[in-house]
């Protein structure tokens, strides 16, 4: 998934050359076992200040979608960003479910806080820290 990734995100940013107060942000999250799989190394946000919407891409959704998915712009003040995305996925054996996510960019530091929670009434949730860089 890695190439396929790679290309995405190119395709992505250039796509994304807007107005020059446009934020892009990409994300790097290292891979530990409270991610469970479903928190990526890697994340794309962009985002347009105003705006209650932004683009996000990570290899979950490239895998799912073949393409970055809109997301919901929860929180966008001075101090964080907070955005959330559904992905609707299913295992090998055919069960289904929709992964609630839900991403914190704190702008002071830089930080990112990326927490995935599956509906349909289970209690587990998964998370991942890491770091973000303007691109």
């Amino acid at each position: 998934m890695t190439r396929r990734f790679s290309g995405a995100f190119a395709a992505f940013t250039c796509a994304l050359s807007g107005p020059a107060l446009a934020a892009t942000l990409e994300c790097s999250i290292p891979q530990s076992a409270a991610g469970g799989g479903y928190i990526t190394e890697t994340y794309v946000f962009h985002h347009d200040p105003g705006d209650r919407t932004a683009v996000v891409s990570d290899s979950v959704i490239l895998y799912f979608f073949d393409a970055p998915i809109e997301a919901r712009i929860t929180d966008d003040s001075d101090r964080k960003l907070v955005i959330s995305w559904d992905v609707p996925m299913s295992d090998r054996t055919g069960q289904q479910t929709r992964m609630v996510y839900r991403a914190t960019y704190f702008r002071q530091n830089g930080q990112m806080t990326v927490r995935a929670t599956p509906g349909g009434g289970y209690s587990n949730s998964f998370e991942g820290r890491g770091t973000c860089r303007a691109v």
